[in-house]
């Protein structure tokens, strides 16, 4: 069974769960309906509605990419048909690489269809560019894939899918519901003890705020509807927080690999 066999079946198993799509749908129903009352109501301009928008979905999308992925090893490690997959010519990179595809496959369509759904309706109502639209798409869809392989290799790593469910909540807790007050923290022990003035804001403070994947992303929006691609101040262009991104679509799966290659399949 080759990488693409792999993928495609995954695709297949993971795109029929209920919960999956459940949430999926309160993500997109959520998402849209917020919107589109922004943009009814509110009185402020398509990009001022997308901005919010975009905040909100990057607040909302990891929990889904968390819960596709996080089961993508461990769910058939406790079920006992890894160990039959590994018996056949598949290593366990592919088996991994071909999970990761087909997680990501399925996630991507999930936020292309809710960026889509939610992009219309900012551009139905207040009208816009189809620029706007593809930018705000093309960022949730990398912080999505960010998400995704950040599950499967905690998946990957974790001897159980209880274990990876604990990991995942986690890491969805530390990187987006607190991250605020953990670099607030941060900042307060580095003023205490004397490494940077109250007030002052030295770059590596600045790349602990762009660490979490969804911070990035809408670092690279915001940067990206400025016309900011390139510029001279890293923070305050589209490159370093896409840099970032990219960094999470390898480095937790690599991690994760690693742990995979030596772990015994019971």
């Amino acid at each position: 069974m080759s990488v693409r066999n792999i993928a495609r079946k995954d695709l297949a198993d993971a795109g029929r769960s209920k919960m999956l799509w459940v949430v999926t749908g309160i993500v997109l129903l959520s998402t849209a309906g917020i919107t589109g009352l922004l943009a009814a109501t509110s009185g402020m301009a398509a990009r001022e509605v997308f901005a919010l928008s975009f905040q909100l979905a990057v607040t909302m999308l990891p929990i889904v990419a968390l819960i596709l992925a996080k089961g993508a090893i461990t769910a058939e490690r406790e079920s006992g048909s890894l160990r039959v997959l590994l018996s056949l010519p598949p290593s366990r990179r592919d088996v991994l690489l071909g999970k990761l595809i087909g997680r990501t496959a399925l996630m991507l369509v999930a936020t292309l269809v809710g960026g889509l759904a939610t992009g219309l309706v900012v551009l139905t109502i207040l009208g816009g560019t189809v620029g706007s639209l593809a930018s705000f798409i093309g960022f949730l869809g990398l912080m999505s894939v960010a998400f995704v392989a950040l599950g499967v290799g905690i998946s990957a790593g974790s001897a159980s899918d209880s274990r990876a469910t604990a990991a995942a909540v986690g890491a969805y807790m530390i990187l987006v519901a607190l991250w605020n007050l953990i670099q607030t923290a941060i900042q307060y022990g580095a003023v205490e003890l004397g490494l940077i003035t109250a007030g002052s804001e030295p770059a590596w403070l600045q790349l602990v705020g762009l660490f979490p994947p969804n911070r990035a992303a809408n670092a690279a929006y915001r940067a990206t509807v400025e016309g900011q691609l390139f510029g001279t101040d890293p923070f305050a262009s589209a490159w370093l927080p896409i840099l970032v991104l990219l960094a999470w679509l390898f480095v937790p799966v690599t991690a994760g690999y690693l742990r995979f290659r030596d772990a015994q399949i019971g």
